[in-house]
């Protein structure tokens, strides 16, 4: 019997071969094939997809009279550009009697294969190489022993099917209709990152039309009068009686139904303040020195390791970190997966390992391949430990957990040597102790009024915190610092902290009310979007790197630093499907569990015919509902005013405008090419848009804007830039700014 086995990459059809022929063949990569003559084999790979639906199945003509365009059936096509490897598989296809697929374990591997079977009308045995190890020698042959009959995959298939099919549907729909609205350029629409656009263009709406409100926070620091270490700070804290006297910054929020501040605004150990609630209470506190301690309450804290990485975990701390884009993470994890074995399986949503004592062991060895002798006893113990936390197989799905499979080679890239390292230390740090510290929580009477301090102190020594996993992190003695701990109180005396006890009299060596102002939601980062994604079911592990790439490609967004920006274009397309719900990520994420259910409940062929139904149905009532709305036309700007915006950006040292619309380019050069501030010396008067932007300061000010601000632009400019001193106020990303 003849036997060919098919993988998605030519690297891991290399993988098999070496771990199955006596000898490789130097030619396979012209020829597109291994072959190990004495056992019958031939070993061959995919490119990705080598085959695509046939768009001639769909009407030329892009119009609202050919829509909606529903299929009954769908043809498929060669891709041109992999079409020789597809002619190499079809060749070998007719001469095997069994296929064992050894594509990717997953959704998409699935497709790839039976989708170059179909067209080549395989009628052979067909098994299933299903493994998410690491493709070594020793994995190889333990699966080629452990082949699956392909029907098992049978409901895999069908999800993948009809998740191919309805993106075709959804996205050749709703594209033709919302271009054909649009009158120029191609608006594509898709299941996924349609609603993906949505909320990107929604937290950017938000950031922007966001009104910063103002609240202030006493702040007092109390100790020993004669010694500077003796100290703690304190903030006031009011009980619900005293709420009820002065007025605080959740009055206000309360008053304001559509406050973005009123939803995520959470005060915890300090009271925001109005300003008139402020003055009195400074007032009354002004003269007096001396406060009593009310309360000490000392607890401690214990903080287990983080979970094992998923590729969306390990994508949001690569680019939380490195700023890297999760389309570059998962490329270098890939690499690690495929060309340096060192990394399990990368495209996974599990941070979990099954229970098996098979993986318990693989763990130890792994473990014992990582760490020296004397770290590996005391990790080893904890294997068998740590539970649930990292071996649960009811929280698996097709892959395990990212972990370590071996050291990285020494030649690696530094980007390489990045994404192993935040493997390797959540895999490392899982078997690691617990970090222990303790909370002293104080609560200082001041007058009426109480304080409260909460002070982190450590309790373990360096040689006990080296155990933890924390360790892997922060150097010892800095485990606790936060940021913006005030620098003042850097050398505390924690024995001072730790003496204190109820009714002992301490010295008020300060008072002061801090300014404040309510913060926007933040632009979503790559991090904070793929959070968000997988927290409603948008895309998978797999998908969502390119569905953030699609939308940079499109212009639908932009990536200025580390944050996401919509375009002109990514705002006008949300806009005009407010009424569908296709831009509504709460649709895509019911999609995708029905494409779940399919497979996990096994419903085959007649839950991919329900599904497909249902998508029919949905675009069928979309193109009845868009069909008549109105689309402004978003001219974009030529490719030399692109340029020479981008040029002027890097002359200056400034961002460069984030949409490349005609409008949003213009006004970018009309602000930063150079003028002259003079004309037959006269200087240019302040423009409409700084007279404005000038009297909404004033008026937060409770002042006139002084009559010499009115010279010239340059006047204005200075004015304004004072005043947005005085309140505080920070400029937010607008097009063509920072």
């Amino acid at each position: 019997m003849k036997r060919l086995i098919l993988a998605e990459k030519p690297s891991v059809a290399k993988d098999i071969a070496s771990a199955l022929c006596k000898s490789l063949d130097k030619d396979a990569s012209k020829k597109g094939y291994f072959e190990c003559k004495d056992k019958n084999l031939y070993i061959t790979w995919a490119i990705g997809h080598l085959v695509e639906i046939d768009d001639e199945i769909a009407p030329r003509k892009w119009s609202l009279e050919t829509l909606p365009i529903l299929p009954e059936t769908f043809k498929y096509k060669v891709i041109d550009k992999t079409s020789n490897q597809f002619k190499v598989i079809s060749k070998l296809l007719k001469e095997v009697d069994e296929v064992v697929i050894a594509t990717d374990a997953g959704r998409e591997g699935e497709l790839i294969a039976r989708l170059i079977l179909m067209l080549n009308h395989f009628r052979g045995s067909v098994k299933r190489f299903w493994t998410s190890d690491a493709l070594t020698k020793e994995v190889i042959l333990r699966e080629m022993e452990n082949l699956k009959d392909a029907s098992l995959f049978d409901s895999l298939y069908y999800s993948a099917l009809a998740r191919s099919h309805a993106d075709w549907i959804v996205g050749i729909n709703l594209t033709r209709l919302m271009t054909v609205k649009a009158g120029g350029g191609v608006w594509s629409v898709g299941r996924v990152q349609t609603p993906t656009l949505k909320l990107i263009v929604d937290r950017y709406r938000e950031n922007k039309e966001f009104i910063p409100k103002e609240y202030y926070v006493i702040k007092a620091i109390f100790g020993d009068k004669k010694s500077i270490s003796k100290s703690y700070t304190g903030f006031l804290l009011l009980d619900k009686i005293q709420e009820k006297t002065y007025k605080t910054l959740k009055d206000a929020l309360e008053e304001d139904e559509e406050s973005q501040t009123k939803k995520s605004f959470n005060a915890k150990y300090f009271t925001p303040l109005l300003e008139e609630s402020k003055n009195q209470i400074m007032k009354k506190l002004k003269d007096i020195e001396e406060a009593i301690v009310k309360d000490v309450k000392i607890t401690k804290r214990k903080e287990n390791p983080p979970l094992l990485h998923s590729l969306t975990s390990l994508q949001r701390e690569a680019n939380r970190i490195y700023g890297y884009s999760s389309m570059r993470t998962l490329n270098i994890a890939q690499k690690l997966y495929e060309t340096y074995k060192c990394l399990s399986y990368p495209r996974t949503d599990s941070n979990y390992l099954g229970e098996d004592e098979e993986t318990k062991k693989l763990v130890k060895d792994m473990l014992k391949k990582l760490v020296d002798k004397k770290t590996f006893e005391l990790l080893s113990k904890n294997v068998d430990k740590v539970g649930k936390r990292v071996f649960d197989s009811s929280k698996l799905t097709d892959h395990h957990a990212l972990i370590p499979f071996g050291p990285i080679p020494e030649n690696a890239s530094s980007d390489e040597k990045n994404i192993y390292n935040l493997v390797y230390r959540r895999f490392v740090g899982a078997f690691m102790e617990p970090y222990e510290y303790a909370i002293i929580t104080i609560k200082t009477l001041l007058g009426e009024f109480t304080f409260l301090s909460n002070i982190n102190i450590e309790t373990l020594t360096k040689e006990e915190y080296q155990r933890t996993y924390l360790s892997l992190y922060k150097p010892y003695k800095e485990a606790l610092l936060e940021e913006d701990e005030d620098p003042t109180l850097k050398n505390i005396d924690f024995d001072y902290i730790k003496s204190l006890k109820p009714d002992d009299r301490v010295y008020k060596k300060s008072l002061e009310a801090l300014q404040k102002f309510t913060k926007p939601p933040a632009l979503y980062t790559e991090g904070t979007l793929l959070k968000a994604m997988e927290k409603l079911g948008l895309g998978t592990p797999a998908t969502r790197a390119s569905i953030i790439e699609t939308l940079l490609e499109r212009k639908y967004i932009s990536r200025i630093d580390k944050s996401l920006l919509p375009t002109l274009k990514g705002e006008e397309l949300v806009k005009s499907l407010k009424d569908s719900d296709v831009s509504k990520p709460e649709m895509t994420t019911r999609w995708e569990e029905e494409l779940e259910r399919i497979y996990k409940e096994r419903k085959s062929k007649e839950g991919y015919i329900r599904f497909m139904h249902n998508i029919k149905e949905f675009v069928s009532d979309n193109i009845d509902r868009l069909k008549f709305v109105e689309m402004a036309k978003v001219p974009m700007a030529t490719k030399k005013m692109i340029e020479f915006a981008k040029s002027l950006a890097k002359k200056k040292n400034i961002k460069p405008p984030h949409s490349t619309d005609y409008e949003t380019i213009k006004a970018f050069i009309e602000e930063h090419n150079e003028k002259k501030e003079e004309k037959d010396g006269v200087e240019s008067p302040p423009t409409d848009k700084q007279i404005s932007f000038a009297k909404a300061l004033a008026e937060k000010l409770n002042q006139e804007i002084p009559e010499d601000a009115y010279v010239s632009t340059k006047t204005m400019s200075l004015w304004i830039k004072n005043a947005m001193k005085q309140t505080g106020y920070k400029k937010s990303y607008r097009r063509g700014k920072k």
